[in-house]
């Protein structure tokens, strides 16, 4: 299994650079800035113009039922370099965002639920 790495550095006023691991080894970057911030609740960014990858991300946060907690519910849109032919070859190669937005928040909740990511060792 190929490590996904993503590299994020601020680049002040709410902007940050971006430069993630792509399908057949390739590297895909982006500038993004915050849209929206709420303290404890939301953040909103969005790719700049000009990005590899146009996008728009939302996070809320917000108290699980009986205070059990915090629900986190993450909303991804994107347009995929190379159209839908683009979203297909990212899915052969294990790079779709949404597969990819799935894994990385059960890691999350596993970090937050146990201090570490629970990793199963071969047979």
């Amino acid at each position: 299994m190929r490590t996904r790495r993503t590299v994020v550095r601020s680049t002040g006023a709410g902007r940050s650079h971006w430069m993630a691991s792509a399908p057949a080894g390739q590297r895909v970057e982006w500038d993004a800035e915050i849209v929206d911030e709420r303290r404890g609740e939301l953040i909103v960014w969005r790719a700049l113009p000009g990005s590899d990858i146009q996008h728009e991300r939302s996070v809320h946060f917000r108290s699980a039922p009986a205070d059990h907690g915090t629900e986190v519910e993450v909303a991804l849109q994107y347009e995929p370099p190379a159209g839908k032919a683009g979203s297909l070859v990212a899915m052969l190669f294990g790079e779709d965002p949404a597969q990819q937005l799935r894994d990385d928040l059960r890691r999350f909740k596993q970090v937050m639920e146990t201090g570490e990511v629970v990793r199963l060792s071969p047979p």
